[in-house]
Protein backbone atom coordinates (compact mmCIF):
# COMPACT_ATOMS: atom_id res chain seq x y z
CA UNK A 1 0.00 0.00 0.00
CA UNK A 2 1.36 3.32 -0.91
CA UNK A 3 1.90 5.95 2.04
CA UNK A 4 -1.47 8.23 0.20
CA UNK A 5 -3.01 5.41 0.33
CA UNK A 6 -2.58 4.11 3.73
CA UNK A 7 -2.87 8.57 4.61
CA UNK A 8 -6.43 8.53 2.74
CA UNK A 9 -7.94 5.08 4.46
CA UNK A 10 -6.77 5.66 7.70
CA UNK A 11 -8.83 9.70 7.32
CA UNK A 12 -11.51 7.99 6.38
CA UNK A 13 -11.38 5.26 9.26
CA UNK A 14 -10.93 7.74 11.80
CA UNK A 15 -13.24 10.48 10.34
CA UNK A 16 -16.37 7.62 10.42
CA UNK A 17 -14.64 6.66 14.22
CA UNK A 18 -15.06 10.53 14.93
CA UNK A 19 -18.67 10.29 13.33
CA UNK A 20 -20.19 7.55 15.49
CA UNK A 21 -18.68 9.13 18.63
CA UNK A 22 -20.10 12.48 18.33
CA UNK A 23 -24.04 11.10 17.37
CA UNK A 24 -23.52 8.58 20.24
CA UNK A 25 -22.55 11.78 22.51
CA UNK A 26 -25.87 14.09 21.00
CA UNK A 27 -28.35 11.73 21.37
CA UNK A 28 -31.11 11.53 24.09
CA UNK A 29 -31.17 10.39 27.18
CA UNK A 30 -27.96 12.40 28.31
CA UNK A 31 -27.35 13.51 31.61
CA UNK A 32 -30.68 15.21 31.67
CA UNK A 33 -32.70 13.97 34.38
CA UNK A 34 -35.96 15.16 32.79
CA UNK A 35 -35.07 12.82 29.71
CA UNK A 36 -36.84 9.25 29.66
CA UNK A 37 -34.35 7.34 28.10
CA UNK A 38 -36.51 4.27 28.93
CA UNK A 39 -33.56 3.12 31.11
CA UNK A 40 -34.83 4.22 34.49
CA UNK A 41 -37.36 5.23 36.80
CA UNK A 42 -38.60 9.04 36.40
CA UNK A 43 -40.29 9.23 40.09
CA UNK A 44 -38.74 10.37 43.20
CA UNK A 45 -40.14 9.72 46.81
CA UNK A 46 -40.36 11.94 49.48
CA UNK A 47 -40.92 12.51 53.07
CA UNK A 48 -43.31 15.03 53.98
CA UNK A 49 -44.03 14.67 57.23
CA UNK A 50 -41.95 17.90 58.49
CA UNK A 51 -44.72 19.73 55.58
CA UNK A 52 -47.37 20.06 58.40
CA UNK A 53 -48.59 23.78 57.76
CA UNK A 54 -50.14 25.06 54.55
CA UNK A 55 -47.61 27.01 53.23
CA UNK A 56 -44.32 24.58 54.46
CA UNK A 57 -42.19 23.58 51.44
CA UNK A 58 -39.15 21.79 50.51
CA UNK A 59 -37.29 20.77 47.92
CA UNK A 60 -36.25 17.18 47.24
CA UNK A 61 -33.85 15.78 43.98
CA UNK A 62 -34.86 18.94 41.82
CA UNK A 63 -39.03 18.98 42.86
CA UNK A 64 -40.16 21.89 44.96
CA UNK A 65 -43.23 20.48 46.90
CA UNK A 66 -45.21 22.09 49.00
CA UNK A 67 -48.24 22.03 51.17
CA UNK A 68 -51.85 24.33 49.96
CA UNK A 69 -54.13 22.48 52.34
CA UNK A 70 -55.29 21.16 55.43
CA UNK A 71 -55.55 17.00 55.58
CA UNK A 72 -53.81 14.13 54.33
CA UNK A 73 -54.56 14.18 50.73
CA UNK A 74 -53.02 13.95 47.43
CA UNK A 75 -54.21 17.60 46.62
CA UNK A 76 -53.16 18.74 49.44
CA UNK A 77 -49.55 19.00 48.02
CA UNK A 78 -48.04 20.41 44.72
CA UNK A 79 -45.19 19.32 43.30
CA UNK A 80 -42.88 21.99 40.56
CA UNK A 81 -39.78 21.81 39.13
CA UNK A 82 -37.49 23.53 42.12
CA UNK A 83 -35.18 26.10 39.22
CA UNK A 84 -37.02 28.74 37.89
CA UNK A 85 -37.13 28.04 33.64
CA UNK A 86 -35.63 31.81 32.77
CA UNK A 87 -32.36 31.86 34.42
CA UNK A 88 -32.32 28.98 37.05
CA UNK A 89 -33.05 31.06 39.91
CA UNK A 90 -34.50 29.39 43.04
CA UNK A 91 -38.55 28.85 43.12
CA UNK A 92 -40.23 29.48 46.41
CA UNK A 93 -44.02 29.15 47.20
CA UNK A 94 -44.95 32.12 49.05
CA UNK A 95 -48.42 30.86 51.19
CA UNK A 96 -49.13 34.86 52.07
CA UNK A 97 -49.49 35.62 48.28
CA UNK A 98 -50.31 32.47 46.43
CA UNK A 99 -47.67 32.07 44.64
CA UNK A 100 -44.33 30.50 43.53
CA UNK A 101 -41.63 33.02 42.77
CA UNK A 102 -38.39 33.13 41.71
CA UNK A 103 -35.59 34.50 44.00
CA UNK A 104 -33.40 35.62 41.28
CA UNK A 105 -35.50 37.75 38.70
CA UNK A 106 -39.23 37.49 40.77
CA UNK A 107 -40.70 35.86 38.23
CA UNK A 108 -44.16 34.65 39.24
CA UNK A 109 -46.16 31.44 38.91
CA UNK A 110 -49.74 29.97 40.52
CA UNK A 111 -49.82 26.49 42.34
CA UNK A 112 -50.77 25.34 38.91
CA UNK A 113 -47.76 26.01 36.94
CA UNK A 114 -49.39 29.27 34.79
CA UNK A 115 -47.07 32.68 34.62
CA UNK A 116 -48.36 35.31 36.61
CA UNK A 117 -45.90 37.85 36.30
CA UNK A 118 -42.68 38.17 33.11
CA UNK A 119 -39.01 38.06 34.94
CA UNK A 120 -38.16 42.12 36.32
CA UNK A 121 -35.75 43.59 34.42
CA UNK A 122 -36.57 41.55 30.83
CA UNK A 123 -36.98 38.38 29.48
CA UNK A 124 -39.46 36.06 29.24
CA UNK A 125 -40.30 32.89 31.07
CA UNK A 126 -42.46 29.39 30.87
CA UNK A 127 -44.82 27.82 32.74
CA UNK A 128 -43.68 25.40 35.37
CA UNK A 129 -43.94 22.10 34.69
CA UNK A 130 -46.56 20.51 37.50
CA UNK A 131 -45.65 17.08 38.76
CA UNK A 132 -48.49 14.14 39.04
CA UNK A 133 -48.26 12.81 42.59
CA UNK A 134 -49.32 10.31 45.18
CA UNK A 135 -49.49 9.63 48.63
CA UNK A 136 -48.96 7.27 51.11
CA UNK A 137 -48.83 7.72 54.31
CA UNK A 138 -46.07 10.26 54.63
CA UNK A 139 -44.42 9.37 51.44
CA UNK A 140 -45.26 11.61 48.45
CA UNK A 141 -43.77 10.06 45.13
CA UNK A 142 -43.91 12.51 42.75
CA UNK A 143 -43.93 11.25 38.85
CA UNK A 144 -41.44 13.17 36.59
CA UNK A 145 -42.81 12.34 33.24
Amino acid sequence: MERDEFLKSFGLGLALVCTGTCFQACKKGGNDPDDDDGGGSNSITADISSLTAVGNQTTVSGVLIFRVAEGSQNSSFVATEAICPHQGGTLSWLQANNRIQCGLHQAQYSASGSVLSQPVGGGSTRTLKIYTTSLSGSTLTINKV
